[in-house]
């Protein structure tokens, strides 16, 4: 039995409150609450390696406190993250002989010395994705650049809770079988 029974009554009684809020402002179109949508989907991370969930439910936290361009940077790393790792396990033969100027020793590296838009392009060439999903990675990219760069791009609330909620569908494809 726990020394103070009436703290925990009241940290439950809390968390129950807190809950019942988000579920009532998440009905207004506005309020970051509606981010709690993403709390299903982000359980489905349960069991990947630590920093990929950190990845999405940083990029969570970023939108339930209204930094959007963050949230949506955040995402993209997660995605990318994973996205490379399965690209690189399953094709790396393939992707030293498409792009044989590309001298790497690992992933780590070849993430380094080339820029994403080449990683993303050679996942088409090595049959990794086909053309049409090509060009949404490439838009999330775009989307992803101007956040993360000097740009007069300002996402709303509801393109930024859609963008993390479609990236991590996709990351969430990748690593299911």
């Amino acid at each position: 039995m726990s020394e103070f029974p009436d703290i925990q009554i009241w940290a439950k009684r809390a968390a129950a409150a807190k809950r019942e809020a988000h579920q009532i402002l998440a009905l207004h179109e506005q309020a970051p609450s509606r981010v709690i949508i993403l709390e299903k989907l982000l359980s489905r991370l349960s069991g990947l390696p630590v920093d990929i969930q950190d990845y999405f439910q940083e990029a969570a936290s970023c939108l339930e406190m209204n930094f959007l361009r963050a949230a949506i940077v955040m995402a993209w790393a997660g995605h990318f993250h994973v996205y490379s790792e399965k690209l690189y396990q399953k094709h790396e033969a393939d992707i030293r002989q498409i792009r044989q100027k590309w001298n790497f020793k690992d992933l780590t590296e070849l993430k380094e010395k080339v820029v994403e838009i080449q990683i993303l392009e050679v996942g088409k060439d090595v049959k990794f994705i086909n053309n049409a999903q090509l060009r949404v990675l490439q838009g999330q990219l775009s989307t992803r650049n101007q956040c993360a760069h000097a740009t007069l791009y300002r996402p709303s609330l509801n393109s930024a809770i859609g963008y993390v909620d479609e990236l991590l569908r996709q990351t969430i494809k990748y690593i299911s079988p």
